[in-house]
C-alpha cells in the first residue's frame, strides 16, 4: 500500500491534492478520528495547516486559524523544532501541549511525526485518537515511512508551483518589457506600465504617483480603473502631500502592504472613492538621477489581500518601469546633447581609417564646407597643393596610433583663402589597431590672417597678437572640448551603447528562442551598460547643472552612517574589494541621494587609484552640528602639488588607472556636492601612508 501511495503521490502536483491523497489512505491503515497535515513557511516560525480531517465530535468544526501553529509551540511545534516522532499515550498529560477550547477534558493519543528532507523539517502529520494508548511503534513507524514519501511529494509540489509561477511572471514581465521599449517619454511609460499592472492583477485599480523633487509631493500621472474627473469634481485631492507621502512610505526599495486600517486615518480629501479604504500595494520606483514615483494597486475587496507573487511582481513592475523611466530620460538628455553638438561651430566626422571614406560628417559641415554633400573620402575638400601633405600627416598618426593636429586651406581665393585646424583622434580596438577616425573641423582664417598681418605689418602687431591670443584660447578651449567630447563618445558612450545593441540585435533575431541562462545573461549585459551610460551622463549633467547653480539641495533628517553603510553595499564599481566601515549613527540634515553619490564617487576613486591588494576605510562621524565623511587607503597617496587640482573637472593623478566611465568628473562631483551642502572637501595624507579624503557637510 505505501509503495502504491509512494507513486501516487508522486504524480500528483497540488498540495491540498496530495494532501487528501494522503488522509484518505491513511484512514484506512490507521484507525484515527483527527489527521492534520501542516507545512512549515518559508519563515521557518509558522506551521500552516494545509489539510485537517476530522470525524466526530468538537474536531469537526475546526478553522485553520484555529489550528495554526508555530515551531516550538505544542505537541506540533515541538516535533517541527526537534524533528523526532512523539508518541503520546494521553495529550492531557502533558503540561506543554496546547488544547483546543471545548477538547480540555478528552482523553485523547497523539502521533506527531516529521516530514523531512535529508535533516531539514518540512511539515509534520499529525495523527488523534480517543482514548489512551490507542497507537503503538508499528504505526509509529509506518507513519515515518509514508512521511518521508509525503515531504519529497509536496517539496515537489511546491518546487512546480514556484516555476509555474516565476513562469507567469516572467511572461507577464517580459511583455510589460517589450511595451516599454517602444515609449520614450516619462509620462508614456508611466501610464504604459500602469496599463499593464491592472491587466496583471486584474481587478485592481492601480494609481501611479511622480514625486516633485522641488516640493517632495505625489502628483497623480496616471490611474486605470477609477474615474478620476469625478473624484476631482466631487472636491478629492490626486495629489499628496509630502509631510503625508512621508508617513506612509514605509520603504523607497521594496514593495509593501499599507493596510487599509492605515489609509483610514489619512485626511478625507484622500479618499477618492466612497467606500471604506482597502489595503494597497506600494512599489517604489527609483530613477536615475534623483527621480521617483510609486505605484499604488489597490485591493479588489474587503476580504482580498495581496501574496508574496503578487509583491514579486510589484518589484518586477518597478524595475522594468525604472529602467524605462531611465531609458526615457538617457533619450532625452541625447537629443540635448545633439543639439549642443550641433550647435558648436565646427565640424564632426568619423572615416574608416583604411580607406578614408567619410561614415559620418556633422550638419556644420554645409555652411563651412560648402558642397559638403559631394564628399565622401576625407582629403577630398583641401586645397591641392594641401592635398598630399594633409594626408601624408593623418596617415603617419594612423601608422603611429597618436592623435594629431593638421591645419590646410579648404578654398584658395588670394586674401580670402579659407584655413581649417583638424583636430584627429584615432580610436583603437581591443588590440590597439586603428578601428576609427575622429576628428572636428574648426575654421582657423582669422588666426591665419592675423599672422599674415603680423608678418607685413609692425603698426598691426599688438591689434593682430590680440586676436591671435583670442583665438589661441579659443583652439584650446576647443582642444579641450574635443578631447573630453571625443573620448567620451570613443569609449564611455560607444562602448556600452555598441554591447547594448549586440544583446539586444541578437534578442531581436532569436526571437527569444534560447535557453533562459543565455536570455538572462544578455538582459544583464544590456541593464550593465544602460547603467555605465546612465552614471556617465549622470555625471556630466549634473556637473552641468552643478556650474550654472541650478541645482538645490533637498534637505532631510537622514541618518548618514546608515547611508553610508548602504552606499558601500550597492557600490557596483568596487570591483571585490573590501571596505572596513567605521560609520556611527549621526543624524544630520543633509540631500540623501547627493551624499550618496558623494560616497560612491570617493570610493570609486579609491578603488582606481590604489592596487587590487590596498585596503580601503570610510568614516563616519559627527562634526558640530553636521557630519564628516572620510575615506583612506593605505595606496600611493596623492602628491601635494596637486591636492586641489584633482577636485577641478576632468582632471586626474599622472599615471592614473586605465579609462573607465566618468574619468576626472567624479571628485569635482564630489566637491560640488560638498559645496551645494556648504561644506568643503579635501585630501591629506592618511597616517601611516596612503591617502585621506574628507568631506565635511554642516547640518543646516
Amino acid at each position: 500500500m505505501l509503495h502504491s501511495l509512494a507513486a501516487k503521490l508522486g504524480r500528483l502536483n497540488d498540495v491540498e491534492q496530495i494532501g487528501g491523497a494522503i488522509t484518505t489512505e491513511l484512514s484506512t491503515i490507521i484507525d484515527y478520528h483527527n489527521c492534520r497535515i501542516y507545512l512549515l513557511q518559508d519563515d521557518g516560525e509558522i506551521l500552516w495547516p494545509i489539510v485537517f480531517r476530522g470525524q466526530i465530535g468538537e474536531y469537526i468544526d475546526e478553522t485553520f486559524e484555529e489550528l495554526v501553529s508555530r515551531v516550538g509551540e505544542g505537541i506540533t511545534g515541538r516535533v517541527a523544532a526537534t524533528g523526532e516522532s512523539l508518541l503520546i499515550e494521553n495529550a492531557l498529560w502533558l503540561e506543554w501541549a496546547v488544547t483546543i477550547d471545548g477538547t480540555d477534558d478528552i482523553d485523547e493519543s497523539m502521533l506527531a511525526v516529521p516530514m523531512k528532507i535529508g535533516d531539514r523539517v518540512t511539515g509534520v502529520i499529525v495523527l488523534s485518537s480517543l482514548g489512551i494508548g490507542a497507537f503503538d511503534d508499528v504505526d509509529r513507524r509506518l507513519l515515518e515511512v509514508l512521511s518521508s514519501h509525503a515531504a519529497v511529494a509536496f517539496e515537489n509540489a511546491k518546487l512546480l508551483q514556484s516555476e509555474r509561477e516565476a513562469a507567469e511572471i516572467s511572461a507577464a514581465l517580459l511583455a510589460l518589457s517589450q511595451d516599454l521599449t517602444r515609449v520614450h517619454d516619462l509620462e508614456a511609460v508611466l501610464q504604459t506600465a500602469t496599463d499593464r499592472a491592472a491587466e496583471l492583477l486584474p481587478g485592481c485599480p492601480v494609481f501611479t504617483y511622480l514625486r516633485d523633487s522641488a516640493t517632495g509631493a505625489f502628483r497623480l500621472c496616471a490611474v486605470h480603473g477609477f474615474d478620476v474627473e469625478e473624484a476631482r469634481a466631487a472636491g478629492r485631492s490626486t495629489d499628496i502631500d509630502a509631510e503625508d507621502a512621508d508617513r506612509l512610505l514605509a520603504s523607497v526599495r521594496e514593495p509593501f502592504v499599507i493596510p487599509k486600517e492605515v489609509l483610514a486615518e489619512l485626511p478625507e480629501r484622500y479618499r477618492l472613492g466612497d467606500g471604506e479604504p482597502l489595503d494597497a500595494l506600494i512599489a517604489p520606483v527609483r530613477f536615475e538621477p534623483d527621480g521617483f514615483a510609486a505605484f499604488a494597486i489597490v485591493a479588489r475587496d474587503a476580504e482580498a489581500n495581496f501574496s508574496e507573487r503578487d509583491k514579486r511582481l510589484a518589484q518586477g513592475l518597478a524595475d522594468l518601469t525604472s529602467l524605462a523611466l531611465g531609458n526615457a530620460r538617457r533619450f532625452s538628455e541625447l537629443e540635448r546633447f545633439y543639439e549642443l553638438v550641433e550647435g558648436i561651430d565646427a565640424v564632426f566626422w568619423e572615416a574608416d581609417p583604411r580607406s578614408l571614406n567619410l561614415t559620418f560628417v556633422s550638419g556644420r559641415a554645409t555652411e563651412l564646407l560648402r558642397d559638403s554633400g559631394s564628399l565622401t573620402t576625407w582629403g577630398d575638400h583641401t586645397v591641392e597643393r594641401d592635398r598630399g601633405h594633409a594626408i601624408a600627416e593623418l596617415r603617419g598618426a594612423i601608422r603611429d596610433r597618436t592623435d594629431v593636429s593638421i591645419e590646410y586651406r579648404i578654398r584658395e581665393d588670394g586674401e580670402d583663402a579659407v584655413w581649417l585646424r583638424d583636430l584627429v583622434s584615432v580610436v583603437r580596438d581591443a588590440t590597439g589597431a586603428p578601428e576609427l577616425l575622429r576628428g572636428m573641423m574648426v575654421d582657423i582664417t582669422e588666426r591665419k590672417r592675423a599672422e599674415q598681418a603680423l608678418q607685413t605689418s609692425e603698426r598691426k602687431f599688438s591689434e593682430a597678437f590680440e586676436r591671435e591670443r583670442e583665438a589661441a584660447t579659443r583652439l584650446r578651449a576647443l582642444d579641450e572640448m574635443k578631447n573630453t567630447f571625443l573620448e567620451a563618445v570613443s569609449h564611455d558612450l560607444r562602448t556600452p551603447l555598441t554591447s547594448i545593441l549586440g544583446s539586444a540585435i541578437t534578442l531581436e533575431r532569436t526571437g527569444m528562442d534560447m535557453p533562459d541562462e543565455d536570455a538572462l545573461d544578455l538582459v544583464h549585459r544590456i541593464a550593465t551598460n544602460a547603467r555605465k551610460l546612465e552614471r556617465l551622463l549622470s555625471d556630466l549633467l549634473d556637473l552641468d547643472r552643478l556650474q550654472r547653480g541650478i541645482i538645490a539641495p533637498q534637505r532631510r533628517p537622514t541618518d548618514v552612517g546608515a547611508l553610508v553603510r548602504l552606499a558601500c553595499g550597492q557600490a557596483e564599481l568596487l570591483g571585490g574589494r573590501e571596505v572596513e566601515i567605521d560609520a556611527v549613527p549621526v543624524i544630520a540634515s543633509i540631500d540623501a541621494a547627493k551624499v550618496e553619490r558623494i560616497v560612491e564617487n570617493l570610493l570609486v576613486n579609491a578603488v582606481r587609484h590604489t592596487p587590487a591588494d590596498a585596503k580601503l576605510w570610510i568614516h563616519v562621524k559627527p562634526f558640530a552640528s553636521g557630519v564628516e565623511i572620510v575615506v583612506e587607503d593605505d595606496g600611493p597617496g596623492v602628491p601635494e602639488e596637486v591636492r586641489e587640482a584633482i577636485f577641478e573637472p576632468f582632471r586626474q593623478l599622472p599615471g592614473a588607472a586605465d579609462h573607465s566611465p566618468g574619468v576626472g568628473i567624479g571628485l569635482s562631483l564630489v566637491s560640488r556636492f560638498a559645496e551645494l551642502h556648504g561644506g568643503r572637501s579635501w585630501v591629506d595624507e592618511r597616517p601611516g601612508g596612503g591617502a585621506a579624503f574628507h568631506v565635511l557637510l554642516p547640518g543646516a
